[in-house]
């Protein structure tokens, strides 16, 4: 036998365990992969919720804070309109005197001549 003939078998050999080895080494990379992915997606998901979580939380505090703010607004504005009718009627009833007072001074004013 000469030596191409003898090596022949083990360069085949070779390759046979070159190949096992890369699709090992893809299918390793690829189980990898996979479970990364996973991770990923699982950590994604609950980062998701907590912010969803906290967004929550959040919208709540500012419905509460809008809440006490319309319910001082809502005070403030009843009492407005409780000092406005009263300066209603002084308004009118000052008003009524001026022009009570101003008739009588015209009044006056021919005869007087």
């Amino acid at each position: 036998m000469n030596k191409k003939q003898l090596l022949k078998p083990f360069q085949d050999l070779k390759q046979e365990i070159e190949k096992l080895r890369k699709k090992h080494l893809v299918q390793g990379l690829v189980d990898k992969f996979h479970s990364e992915k996973k991770s990923l997606e699982k950590r994604i998901e609950r980062t998701v919720t907590d912010e969803v979580k906290k967004a929550k939380k959040f919208l709540n505090e500012q419905k509460k804070e809008l809440n006490k703010m319309q319910k001082k607004v809502e005070v403030a504005l009843k009492n407005k309109k409780g000092a406005k009718k009263t300066t209603k009627k002084v308004a009118k009833k000052v008003t009524k005197k001026v022009a009570t007072v101003a008739k009588k001074t015209t009044k006056k004013s021919p005869a007087s001549k």
